[in-house]
């Protein structure tokens, strides 16, 4: 193991500055290693903790990944609430909300693994304190939606947050093809089978607002 370059801290700042290198430590990782096969002993080193020092800072796997989730969920709503200042098309919205999610690869990666895994392995005070940190990232785009989507009260602009939760956790994975399916799709003539992630997402959000308008309108 490498030997560890840190002191201890000793106050906020300190503590803050040990929590941000093992986040960036753990992106690095998550960058070439699959979820399913990073370790805590990995990311220690990477970070240049020893394990017991990491220890300290997050107790699991997950609770690391679940920060990392939750810096990129930030990351998200920044950029739209910066991208939708004035009222939207069905079209036009579906196209500029896709765009923001996908130049957030890492969200894209970690979203599923949140019910799958990340949610199921925390503590139970982790867990409360993560769903309330959630409602209120959530509670804080709800308005740019409205503003957005001006047919759309505030519980119907949530349902949407949760259909979009559902539609990426269920068609990220769906869409991500390793070398042997790509090739048995193409040596078989298969290629329809294929699926484009940003196509098939957008597809997904545009048709539940179309949904919606019609509703409305009946």
């Amino acid at each position: 193991m490498c030997k560890c370059s840190w002191q201890r801290a000793r106050n906020d700042e300190q503590i803050g500055q040990r929590v941000n290198a093992i986040l960036d430590a753990a992106g690095r990782v998550f960058h070439n290693v699959p979820y399913e096969h990073v370790t805590m002993l990995m990311i220690a080193r990477e970070a240049k903790f020893t394990r017991s020092n990491l220890y300290r800072y997050f107790k699991t796997r997950e609770e690391i990944f679940l920060a990392l989730f939750m810096a990129d969920i930030d990351t998200w709503a920044q950029h739209v609430t910066v991208a939708f200042t004035r009222p939207e098309t069905p079209e036009s919205f579906a196209a500029k909300w896709t765009a923001i999610l996908c130049r957030q690869k890492r969200l894209l990666e970690l979203a599923p693994l949140l019910a799958l895994s990340l949610e199921k392995n925390l503590s139970p005070e982790i867990y409360r304190r993560t769903k309330l940190a959630l409602h209120e990232r959530i509670g804080a785009v709800i308005p740019v939606l409205q503003q957005a989507l001006p047919a759309l009260d505030a519980f119907q602009c949530h349902d949407f947050i949760l259909f979009h939760q559902a539609l990426l956790a269920g068609a990220w994975p769906m869409t991500q093809y390793n070398a042997m399916q790509l090739q048995t799709l193409e040596q078989y003539g298969m290629q329809d089978f294929k699926i484009d992630f940003a196509s098939f997402y957008k597809k997904g959000i545009f048709m539940y607002l179309r949904g919606l308008e019609q509703e409305q309108e009946q």
